[in-house]
Formats: structure tokens, sequence, C-alpha cells
């Protein structure tokens, strides 16, 4: 409780001496505040009561939250405030949420040229204020929005992990970065490991198909080193940077690969169009 004592008060009236009742004290925060003292000057009981309202306003600022996200955002090394981004790029609705389209602010001039080879040889990569990072495709960035609540990325048609909030940064990267991802899970669904982490982890195996001799690494070891297990009924889609993806059984995967050169998947037992590469997700549906 706050209180507030004046004491050592000296009220002087004509003709009068000065007495202990002349002596006033206010007390601030008790259940019923008193006055002692005939004399008190109102003034004073008037200033004090603004100068607890003003510390008590001051105290509700500074403890009030901020922002919905941070202030500063950076695009590639650019920095902008999510008005600016508005006013610069403007809104569009998707899925019903309104936000700032992030492929125009990828094809600003603060990134490289994003022609037909460039695009399918990046990343970007999503980051927010407490580290959580997310890699997404230019055919993602494309369709996907940053909202102003939480400043937060929406990519329709992907897993909720790929909601950042509090975007700190969004940068183009080098290929490398791959997601295991199951979309029933909502928290523990995406796994996030690299093709070098895979390669330095997982011991390769040698195949053969038309009699040329071959390394790379089971999917089935892949799954197990990501945690993926009982896939018996699941379906996998393999997806590459640039947008196509195939669809496979667990049968499929028994006799399949993926060879570092290229990043590419290698199934024995299917067409070369099932060979895709550059791949950077892979979603498993139980």
């Amino acid at each position: 409780m706050m209180s507030i004592i004046f004491s050592d008060w000296r009220v002087f009236n004509k003709g009068s001496q000065v007495s202990d009742r002349d002596t006033p004290c206010f007390s601030v925060g008790s259940p019923h505040p008193v006055i002692y003292g005939d004399n008190m000057d109102k003034k004073i009981m008037i200033i004090a009561l603004i100068a607890i309202v003003a510390i008590v306003l001051v105290a509700v600022v500074f403890v009030m939250p901020g922002s919905d996200g941070p202030d500063i955002m950076t695009f590639n090394g650019a920095e902008y405030t999510y008005e600016e981004l508005e006013a610069e790029f403007g809104t569009e609705v998707v899925d019903g949420a309104t936000g700032i389209p992030l492929g125009d602010i990828i094809l600003s001039t603060h990134f490289a040229d994003l022609d037909s080879d460039t695009q399918n040889e990046t990343l970007f990569k999503v980051t927010a204020d407490d580290g959580w990072e997310k890699h997404v495709s230019w055919t993602d960035i494309q369709s996907g929005i940053l909202l102003e609540a939480e400043h937060m990325t929406y990519f329709p048609g992907l897993h909720s992990a790929y909601n950042v909030t509090n975007v700190v940064s969004i940068d183009d990267v080098d290929l490398g970065p791959l997601a295991i991802i199951n979309p029933d899970e909502r928290w523990s669904g995406s796994i996030e490991t690299t093709w070098d982490e895979l390669f330095a982890e997982i011991d390769e195996v040698s195949f053969t198909d038309n009699n040329q001799d071959m390394t790379g690494l089971s999917l089935i070891d892949v799954f197990n080193y990501t945690g993926f297990s009982d896939l018996e009924n699941a379906t996998i889609t393999i997806e590459g940077v640039d947008g196509y993806s195939k669809t496979v059984t667990f049968t499929d995967i028994q006799t399949s690969y993926l060879l570092e050169e290229d990043m590419k998947s290698y199934f024995l037992d299917l067409g070369g169009q099932y060979r895709i590469r550059n791949i950077f997700r892979i979603t498993v549906q139980y």
C-alpha cells in the first residue's frame, strides 16, 4: 500500500497560536482517508493528488505491453517497420487473413533478381525473435503474407509451424536445409535438418541401377534418423524447391535413396519423373 504523509505542518491563523490540531495528515491508500487540521490548504491537496495520479499513469505506461511484434524487421539487411511495408506494398486477403504480400517484398530491389534459374536455387529463411527458423521456397513466398498481428507469416497450405510469429528477418539462403513434416502434429510435426547433417550422421549404402554402381542414403534410414516410424500406411510427398513434387507409398521407399549430387531422390522401381532435384521438404501423411 502506498502512503503519503504530510507532517510538521504549520498553519498560522490571525490572532491564534499553532496547536497540534493544526498539523494536518493526509494518508493515501487507507480505506478511509482522513485529513487532520482545520486550516489544510486545499490547493496543496489538489497538487498532491495530481502528483499521485501522474505517478500511477507513468507506471501503467511502463508495464503495458508494447507492439504486437518487433518494431524493426530486416529483409536481406533492409530495415522496415510494418507500417512502412504496408505503405509501400499494400495488403491482400488470403484465406480471410489480411497481410502484406511477401512476394512483393522479396521482389523489391533489396533482393537478388529472381529469374527462373535463381529462384530454383534459393530458399528463404524466416527468423523469429526467439530464434525459431523456417525455410520456404519462392513458390511458398509468392502465396504468403505477413500479418500485422504478432508480425506473423501465413502460408496457405503449409504446416502451422510455418506461421512464424514475431518475425525479425527474412533472408535468401543457399539450398541445404531439409524439413520433414507430419501435418497431423501441430508442434512436434516439423523436423528441421540439413543435407550436410544427414550425410554426416547416416552411413551411405551402395546400390546398382542399369549396371551403374551408385551410393546414397536409404530413405528408410533417413526416416529412422529423424524419428519418423510406422510408415506402413503413410503417403510421402517429396518436394523440390521449384515446386515439383511426387507422392509415393511405403512400398516405394523400400528401394529409394537420397543422392548428395543435386540433392535428389532416386527410386529404383519408379521412373525418372520421381528423381526430384533440390529437395527441401518431405511431408509424411499418416
